[in-house]
């Protein structure tokens, strides 16, 4: 790292409560690891999630996912920057749309159910390869009514704050100890 980088993030507070997971999912944007999303980094997700039509409209796209990200305009998204993003306060029609977005790349055949299958594959794209019986897992963990998939509502409670009860072990279920 140049001596001017190094000034530049020393001047930076250090984010004061980023939320773990979004330092995780922080993480995996932060392809080489250097505490910054570059607009290589943030194409790289972006093209992995939703392959783009034409790379004139993908790089725009990049372009105005950086300009709303990169709030001190230094070329690259830092933690407090990114966690900053996500903690803004949006309004229940525009999550909603949000997340049905998200829940749209996964429910790759449209049917309004995310499958262990769907989940594998985009798990694959954006570089997470994970074993069917890992995916069978975690589609489990949040599969409230016991169809085998994860529908939108399920989708919904696992992504908000109090997704945790999503989580837990349904009645009757032995409770597996957490490795973390």
């Amino acid at each position: 790292m140049s001596n001017a980088a190094e000034k530049q993030q020393a001047q930076k507070p250090p984010a004061l409560a980023a939320d773990a997971e979004i330092q995780k999912v922080f993480s995996r944007f932060d392809a080489d690891g250097d505490g910054r999303i570059s607009p290589s980094e943030l194409a790289a997700v972006s093209s992995a999630i939703t392959p783009p039509p034409g790379s004139s409209a993908a790089g725009r796209e990049v372009a105005a996912m950086m300009d709303e990200l990169d709030t001190d305009r230094d070329g690259y998204v830092d933690l407090g920057e990114f966690a900053a993003f996500h903690a803004r306060g949006r309004g229940d029609g525009e999550l909603e749309a949000e997340l049905r977005t998200a829940f749209d790349v996964y429910d790759a055949d449209g049917d309004g159910r995310i499958t262990a299958a769907e989940l594998g594959k985009v798990l694959a794209r954006i570089g997470e390869g994970c074993s069917a019986e890992e995916c069978q897992r975690m589609i489990a963990s949040v599969d409230a009514d016991g169809d085998g998939c994860v529908g939108f509502e399920e989708f919904k409670k696992m992504m908000s704050r109090d997704g945790a009860e999503a989580a837990a072990p349904a009645a009757g279920e032995p409770e597996k100890a957490k490795k973390e």
